[in-house]
């Protein structure tokens, strides 16, 4: 492959009719690039900002949209990647945006990962689908190095496993190398087998403005496995992405309270880290790190099979790494607070940016025949004591679905879902195309409900949030899907809730991603 050589550039900034910033580039020179065409004007470079539009389709309906914004604010099409072959008909996973400025998607069905320039043509570049390993999902950027990309793969469908381990899930590493004179494209690092099976979610851990003594770890945990994995994550130690420790997530009260009842738990204090755990019905579904308190924070999911059946021991473990000990041993004596989800309505949960404060959501169906009730809670993980939810004040006749914070914690937006929940008569009355805008900063009392924002009509939404500055939202962009249907997306100002124009993209369009030079540096990503 060709080498990319640096643009240079100087920025200007204009401010479009919905007080979109908009960055221009201006006075580029071309830099070479795979296949960059250039525009009219001689320079081939990003007009930013720019959004990442996921089209779920069949086949050749699995693109990517490319949405930017005319000097007016106004959005326009810059182009769509996919129909081409790029992604091989697979359908689009989770996408990320390394510091070093490159785009990456998984591509869940094929085991791989597209790698996308966003910066060196007038529109972004399509370089590569690197190969990772078995059913690639959630995607991340390392928070100790933002040059580096982890991606789960969550093993065959059926039994969790990796064909490329003995048994269990795997991560994949890759570096986005750098865009500039010598540079090369992005590349994977290397793979590790977590010796635990199904769906991955990983954290990361290391020190803090107020604790320099946290290991570095990438924080691994493995749904069918109740494994969590500790990768050192030092890039100067010799045992960089390797698996130095584990965690057993067992317990006899959680197996006792599945159902059926779950086997005992196994002693796993003498195993070797190269000798499997014996899987568990825990359940690990989500991860969150607080730089706050140092600490991992683990939901332990509870979910109710078609059958009947329970299985997730339904609570969230607090765990401290720096109590973790290298080498064999279950390391339960890391785990510092416990809290059962059991007899609770919430179902997920995630961290404020300053990390002080669990967010959890859920609904009740129960209290009231005629009305959903959306449950909205909080944990304040600097308090003393047990770990202890303040509930919020409730959203009636409203299932509150994805929401994401801004980096400066004075916004949460919320999403609702469109799904039809409950009995007839709640589903008659549930409130669907809405997005809440919420300030969080007065955690843990309730939050100021800054607006209701009525969407577009649609079978689903989703949304991501430009984050400018140091922190503030500047617009939300809302898609508008519909299985088998041609949708759109639409654009909010971030400071009066004014809609701007809507733009037909793709089928089924759903997940979207804001993308700037320098987002990803300037940690100015909304995050869940």
């Amino acid at each position: 492959m060709e080498t990319m050589k640096k643009r240079k550039c100087f920025s200007y900034v204009t401010t479009g009719a919905l007080g979109l910033a908009l960055i221009g580039l201006a006075a580029c020179s071309q830099g070479d690039s795979t296949n960059a065409s250039p525009t009219s004007g001689g320079s081939a470079v990003l007009q930013g900002p720019i959004a990442f539009v996921k089209n779920s389709g069949v086949g050749s309906q699995n693109t990517l949209s490319i949405v930017g914004a005319d000097t007016q604010g106004n959005l326009k099409l810059i182009s769509t990647m996919g129909s081409a072959g790029e992604f091989e008909n697979n359908a689009l996973g989770d996408m990320q945006v390394s510091s070093g400025g490159w785009v990456f998607m998984n591509l869940t069905a094929g085991g791989e990962v597209a790698t996308i320039d966003p910066l060196s043509g007038a529109a972004p570049i399509h370089e590569a689908n690197l190969p990772t390993r078995t059913r690639p999902v959630h995607i991340y950027r390392d928070r100790t190095d933002g040059e580096v990309i982890w991606s789960m793969n969550d093993g065959d469908a059926t039994n969790g496993n990796d064909s490329g381990c003995a048994v269990g899930g795997s991560v994949t590493v890759l570096h986005n190398s750098h865009l500039g004179s010598g540079g090369n494209p992005p590349k994977v690092a290397g793979t590790t087998c977590t010796l635990a099976a199904g769906h991955g979610v990983t954290a990361f851990s290391g020190p803090t403005a107020t604790d320099s003594a946290i290991p570095t770890y990438a924080v691994i945990t493995n749904a069918k496995g109740g494994q969590m994995a500790f990768l050192d994550n030092n890039k100067l130690s010799s045992t960089y992405r390797q698996m130095v420790a584990r965690l057993d997530l067992c317990t006899a009260v959680g197996q006792n309270g599945l159902k059926p009842a779950g086997a005992a738990c196994n002693d796993e204090s003498s195993k070797a880290l190269t000798d499997p755990f014996t899987s568990n019905g825990s359940n690990p579904h989500g991860i969150r790190w607080s730089q706050e308190t140092g600490k991992i924070y683990s939901s332990q999911a509870r979910e109710v099979e078609e059958t009947g059946e329970e299985t997730g021991y339904g609570e969230i473990i607090e765990v401290d790494p720096k109590l973790i000990v290298q080498g064999p041993g279950d390391n339960k004596a890391a785990i510092t607070r416990r809290l059962s989800l059991l007899g609770t309505p919430y179902t997920a949960y995630g961290i404020t940016p300053n990390g002080r404060f669990l967010f959890l959501r859920g609904i009740d169906l129960i209290t009231d025949a005629q009305h959903i009730i959306g449950k909205l809670g909080v944990i304040d993980l600097k308090a003393s004591g047990p770990l202890t939810i303040v509930n919020l004040p409730d959203l009636v006749d409203v299932v509150p679905s994805t929401f994401k914070f801004t980096p400066d914690g004075q916004r949460m937006y919320l999403l609702v879902s469109n799904a039809a929940t409950g009995n007839d008569a709640q589903t008659a009355a549930q409130k669907k195309d809405r997005l809440f805008v919420f300030n969080p900063s007065t955690f843990p009392a309730a939050p100021q409900l800054v607006a209701e924002i009525g969407l577009s009509p649609a079978a689903a939404h989703n949304f991501d949030v430009l984050v400018q500055g140091s922190g503030q939202a500047s617009a939300v962009l809302v898609s508008n899907g519909g299985a088998g249907v041609t949708g759109s997306v639409t654009l909010f100002n971030a400071n009066n809730q004014m809609s701007g124009n809507s733009l037909v993209v793709g089928v089924n369009p759903g997940a979207i991603m804001f993308y700037y030079d320098g987002i990803a540096a300037a940690n100015n990503q909304a995050t869940s």
